[in-house]
């Protein structure tokens, strides 16, 4: 047997009656109460041999470590076995079952998932048959949602929610008002608040809460606590000799009913308990006198009073404590309460000595431990200890602008961290380290990208998590919840896409990648939006139409499979269906690709049967069958994967908890779908029970109450203004908010102790991050409440003012926004430092250097021309250099950047997209073979706009028709005032080009080209529209070089094609058809061309030599930019020879004078109504090529690009002479810049 004196010392004895008792071990670093631990389980061993010694542990994170603590602290040779850890409310149910034959805790029914099904029933009776009078509960429980719809979903949501609420306050006054709950079953309705208060406060005691209970405990039986109160009776009156000694270790808060229990276990054995606490003066009570014991209580439920639901603060000579330190002053207050059964109250010795702090986290912990006003004073203003200062690692404040770079800034701390070693020479691990955060949820994602994946243990980081929800654990959880998320959306083509890429939707569909990939460009292609069917847009009241909606996009492609082998298909723009919906076929499905349809069909299907369930209601057991059927109907998972068969086992198991759930609380309600989806969901949302807290490697994890065990690293994330300490609502229903006692818990004060222990636990580091600075707006943001605070305690430890702005604080570090900028280089703050090596390159010279070009133009890399060159691919060049050098000729993809997703909208803008080019093909296709005997514009749209998806539905879809129409007829006015269509359009032909250009080839095709014979003449007439906006057609200024060079292209090769033949000369002439009566710049070619077929044969042979010339020019500009990418980029260039061309916008007549900067960038950058500039056309292709350049006034570029537009003006003008020496000048230009 043992014995305790009253210093707390132990002793072997010899004897009869087993010491009883209470004996408090305190010190404020836990890992020392590891000893007195071990010395008391040492000399209390039971009297049987094979009996386990029992330890309650604070939290399952607390068992955790203990474990592995008193491991380690018995040395490689030590063996801990045979102990038996519980938590408090498993010890005090099994403590219950032994003196009561029953359960105290696990009491099915009155647990919270349990006990709101038994109120969500009596809600739904008559309220006031029980005598729930309560106005607004009534109130709340009627549709908010005028539409019918949505009422009964609005309503099912509403009452359910009210019943897990008020769940969750009784599960609350079971453990914390016992007393109130016994009041109000013996009919004091007003128990609480019939003192007088608050009105509110009274009516939600006597009109909700007080009737409401009565129900539930007439119903229910006796709760935990009825239970707790008659064991703590059976303890007290029990004297059977006792039992073997009970540990306590880690607790720094229990419900007064716990400590009463564990109280009343100490009449009969030794009970020791070993508490954390962070002053070892007696700010709490114990050690006290009676009356001092009694007066501090007094005070501080005077202040509660006084407070109300609000914070207040405890008067203490340290300000930390008396911010943060309520709830631990509370239960040493508690402990103080009744201090006779108080062996020994033993402070640690370490405590009592007095220490000299070496760095800022000491002076901070040493002030609180001695409960000292402020930490040791540090003077600011000798160059020495602000050097020492700066260089002190152990506890900053690290303000940043994102999340991201929290994390960012984190690692390199981190790493900083563990190249270092502890004061007692150790190195620091990572499994030393935790990293904490009070929303660790918005970590979650990001944590990856800067750590790489958990568990990962090659990284120099190894690190994983835990308080993750059972969503994030694998991927099947996300896909389940977005396929519960359908029913009550509009289930948009994306939707429906990014179903189709998970894998295990895609393998219960038979899909591959490659089949996603199609059937998603087969969707995007079909212009399909939102909506299974016209029947099912109706309930989001809209017009129940079939465009855009899968029904029709399945009808479209099934039509276009249907007919793929047909030869007319691409003459039959539409397709009539029964009941007289035509439809237009979607051409390219054919062949055994045409199988993925069917498993979209399946899809298709599914949803449907999904979204039909949105607005039904069923008892929960048919839910549970219903929800596993279309679970199993939607997923398969990979049968060789455990990760995968776990979290389909979770989720059945989720799913098939419905059923029992309300099984246990003996009700069978009628749920609907809205309240099964909320179930599922908030499951899929909290930490699974069983998650490991010390896997080894950095832990990351949330701020857990009273989870605050030692590390050598403590980083605490994300504590910003707002969001830490966090806020519960409880919609006024909670009468504890407002009537608090000593030893209540409430989130706020929780955080702020949690806080207190976080700082208190670091051993060597404390990392605190907070988002300091606005990033879109660079203004600055606040702290947290507590971390403003400890602040405040720093500034005034040196001596600092509150508005002394102008002095820094060597604590606290203000990040940049980007991780690769100079300062994390250049040495001037020694605080700022990288780990990241590839930006450390960009600084090596110490200079942050100017975005470069994406290619070296300083050196030119000579492209061979072999074989015939494509027309196309010198024409792509023109019209988009970047996207044609980068893309097309160095296989630089930006694809990924393109927006082309599938839209979830249907099209409502009154104008149809420029990429349709609809005005463009109505004028060739539709208008142009009618002309001029057919009708324009005919009656309605043609069938290929109006049932292809393009046209907007409704009134927007005629504007558009209408305004498109208009260029149509605008085009036909031009057209009829050419004197080669004076009597009709003959049918347009493609004519083949093989043409040679100096030692090369010139391959392709000129479309759009019409062969007439007038007055014995053969005419070949290119034609090419320009249809604006709004029913305008573009004026011819505004053709820049991707319009012009070109077409340029088209009608020169066209006339070396046919300048070869015998007899009488051909004209060839351009016809753009735009809004100038006389265009200028085609004028210019046709009257060469009038000139050409006038002229004697050996004038014609030099006209030839130099349209040739020109060719070749563009033909070797193309082919030296293929190495050697110049500056040139169209609509800029165009802009920029503006000044320097004649009024005539291009006919010839260019002088020397420079451009103007201002017109140049209006283009490039930004347009002047605030468009979007050539340089950010997306993709990215131009902003890539150019990199950071941007063509100021007075720039080499800016003169480069000018001269080059010249000269391509000049090649491409016919009204200006090609001069000789015009490849020379830009030759030397080029040499000029290299």
């Amino acid at each position: 047997m043992a014995s305790v004196d009253k210093r707390g010392q132990l002793r072997e004895v010899d004897g009869a009656a087993q010491t009883t008792g209470l004996v408090i071990y305190r010190a404020s670093r836990l890992e020392m109460l590891l000893g007195p631990l071990r010395e008391l389980l040492a000399v209390t061993r039971p009297a049987n041999m094979l009996a386990p010694q029992t330890i309650i542990a604070a939290h399952p994170g607390m068992k955790q470590w203990l474990n592995g603590a008193l491991a380690r602290a018995y040395g490689p040779g030590g063996i801990v076995a045979n102990l038996d850890i519980q938590l408090p409310s498993t010890w005090i149910g099994n403590l219950a079952e032994r003196q009561l034959g029953q359960q105290a805790v696990s009491l099915p029914r009155y647990q919270r998932e349990h006990l709101r099904w038994n109120i969500h029933e009596l809600l739904g009776r008559d309220l006031d048959a029980i005598g729930v009078t309560d106005v607004r509960i009534a109130s709340y429980l009627q549709p908010a949602d005028a539409d019918a719809r949505h009422a009964g979903a609005d309503v099912a949501r509403r009452r359910f929610q009210l019943a897990d609420r008020l769940a969750r306050i009784y599960s609350q006054y079971v453990v914390y008002r016992p007393d109130w709950l016994n009041a109000w079953e013996h009919g004091r309705l007003d128990a609480v608040t019939g003192q007088g208060g608050d009105p509110r406060m009274a009516s939600t005691e006597q009109r909700l809460l007080a009737p409401l209970w009565r129900h539930l405990r007439a119903q229910l039986g006796p709760h935990r606590g009825d239970v707790v109160a008659t064991l703590i009776d059976r303890l007290l009156d029990r004297n059977d000799g006792g039992g073997d000694a009970l540990h306590v270790f880690g607790v720094s808060h229990l419900a007064p009913s716990e400590l009463a229990v564990i109280r009343a276990a100490a009449r009969h054995r030794l009970v020791a308990m070993y508490v954390p606490d962070p002053c070892r003066e007696y700010w709490g009570g114990l050690g006290n006198t009676v009356a001092e014991i009694q007066q501090r209580r007094d005070a501080e439920l005077a202040g509660l009073e006084s407070a109300g639901a609000g914070d207040y603060w405890i008067e203490q000579d340290n300000p930390l404590l008396a911010s943060w330190g309520r709830m631990g002053q509370h239960f040493i207050m508690a402990l103080a309460d009744g201090s006779d059964d108080v062996l020994a109250d033993v402070r640690h010795r370490a405590d009592e000595e007095v220490s000299s702090p070496v760095n800022r986290l000491q002076r901070v912990q040493e002030s609180i431990r001695a409960l000292a006003p402020l930490p040791e004073a540090v003077e600011l203003r000798q160059p020495a200890v602000i050097e020492c200062e700066i260089a002190d690692a152990s506890l900053r404040v690290h303000a940043s602008h994102t999340r991201l770079r929290e994390l960012e800034i984190l690692r390199d701390q981190l790493l900083d961290a563990i190249e270092s070693t502890d004061q007692h020479g150790e190195p620091i691990r990572p499994a030393d380290i935790v990293v904490m955060a009070p929303d660790i949820r918005s970590y979650v994602p990001l944590i990856p990208a800067v750590f790489g994946v958990a568990g990962h243990g090659g990284e120099r980081l190894p690190y994983h998590l835990a308080d993750v929800s059972v969503a994030r654990s694998h991927s099947l959880f996300g896909a389940f919840q977005r396929l519960l998320d359908l029913p009550g959306t509009r289930v948009t083509a994306p939707e429906v896409v990014d179903l189709l890429a998970i894998p295990e939707v895609a393998g219960r569909l038979g899909l591959d990648a490659g089949a996603v990939d199609e059937l998603s460009g087969w969707l995007q292609t079909s212009r399909v939006a939102w909506a299974l069917d016209p029947a099912f847009r109706s309930r989001f009241g809209v017009p129940a139409i079939a465009e855009h909606t899968f029904g029709w996009s399945m009808d479209r492609m099934m039509a276009g499979y249907l007919m793929a082998d047909r030869a007319d298909i691409e003459h039959q723009p539409s397709v009539a269906l029964p009941g007289g919906v035509a439809i237009a076929p979607l051409t390219g499905i054919h062949g055994p690709a045409a199988a993925h349809l069917g498993a979209l069909d399946h899809l298709l299907r599914e949803i449907q049967a999904l979204c039909d369930l949105a607005e039904e209601s069923r008892p929960p057991s048919a839910w549970a069958a219903e929800l596993e059927r279309r679970f199993e109907a939607m997923f398969r998972i990979d049968l060789m994967d455990a990760d995968a068969r776990d979290a389909r086992a979770v989720l059945l198991g989720f799913i098939r908890t419905l059923a029992t759930e309300t099984a246990k609380a003996e009700v069978d309600p009628e749920l609907h779908f809205s309240v099964v989806r909320d179930l599922l969901v908030e499951r899929l949302a909290a930490a699974p029970e069983r998650q490991r807290f010390l896997m080894g490697g950095i832990t990351f994890c949330g701020m857990v109450p009273q989870r605050a065990i030692p590390f050598k690293v403590v980083a605490v994330l994300g504590l910003n203004d707002g969001e830490f300490p966090r806020n519960s609502s409880d919609a006024g229903l909670d009468l504890m908010a407002r009537y608090r006692r000593l030893g209540d818990r409430d989130v706020r004060s929780d955080d702020r102790y949690l806080f207190l222990e976080t700082l208190m636990s670091a051993r060597e580091r404390l990392h605190l991050s907070y988002l300091g600075e606005g990033v879109m707006d660079g203004k600055p943001r606040n702290p947290a409440q507590p971390l403003s605070e400890l602040l405040a305690v720093l500034d005034a430890s040196a001596g600092l003012a509150a508005d002394d702005t102008d002095t820094p604080r060597p604590w606290i570090i203000r990040h940049p926004l980007q991780p690769f900028d100079a300062r994390y280089y250049d040495g001037s703050d020694p605080r700022l430092f990288s780990y990241q090596q590839e930006f450390a390159a960009m600084h090596a010279q110490g200079v942050q250097p100017d975005v470069a070009p994406f290619l070296d133009r300083d050196g030119t890399r000579e492209v061979v021309l072999e074989g015939p060159i494509a027309l196309r691919e010198v024409q792509a060049y023109y019209r988009d250099p970047a996207a044609q050098v980068l893309g097309r000729r160095m296989q630089i993809s930006l694809d990924a950047l393109v927006d082309d997703r599938l839209p979830s909208e249907e099209p409502v803008d009154p104008r149809f997209g420029a990429l349709d080019s609809v005005p463009r093909k109505l004028f060739f296709n539709d208008a142009l073979p009618a002309w001029p005997d057919g009708q324009w514009p005919p009656e309605r749209a043609p069938d290929w706009l109006r049932l292809g998806g393009i046209m907007p539905p409704g009134r927007p879809g005629v504007q558009a028709w209408e305004d498109s129409a208009a260029a149509v007829a605008k085009l036909l006015e031009r057209l009829a005032d050419l004197p080669a269509f004076e009597h009709g359009v003959p049918a347009p032909v493609s004519v083949v080009i093989d043409q040679p250009i100096g030692d090369v080839a010139l391959v392709g095709q000129v479309a759009h080209v019409y062969r007439l014979s007038h007055e014995g003449r053969e005419h070949w007439q290119m034609l090419r529209a320009f249809p604006g906006q709004g029913g305008a057609l573009k004026a011819e200024k505004d053709l820049d070089f991707k319009d012009r060079v070109p077409m340029f292209m088209d009608w020169a090769l066209l006339r070396l094609h046919t300048a070869g033949g015998g007899g009488r000369m051909p004209t060839v002439r351009l016809a753009t058809l735009v809004d100038d009566e006389i265009p200028s710049w085609s004028g210019a070619l046709n009257a060469w061309d009038e000139a050409f077929v006038e002229a004697a044969p050996e004038e014609r042979s030099q006209l030839l030599s130099d349209l040739q010339r020109r060719l070749s020019r563009l033909l070797h500009w193309w082919q030296q930019a293929q190495g050697r990418p110049r500056w040139y980029f169209p609509k800029t260039a165009w802009k920029a020879i503006q000044p320097t061309v004649s009024p005539r916008s291009g006919a010839g007549g260019q002088d020397d004078r420079e451009p103007a900067p201002a017109n140049v960038e209006s283009i490039w950058v930004a347009t002047h109504d605030g468009g979007t500039g050539e340089r950010d056309y997306a993709p990215g292709y131009s902003r890539l090529l150019a990199g950071g350049v941007d063509f100021a006034g007075g720039s080499n570029e800016l003169a480069e690009l000018h001269r080059f537009a010249l000269a391509l003006h000049e090649c491409i003008d016919m009204a200006s002479p090609l001069r000789r020496n015009a490849t020379a000048d830009e030759s030397a230009c080029m040499e000029k810049q290299q």
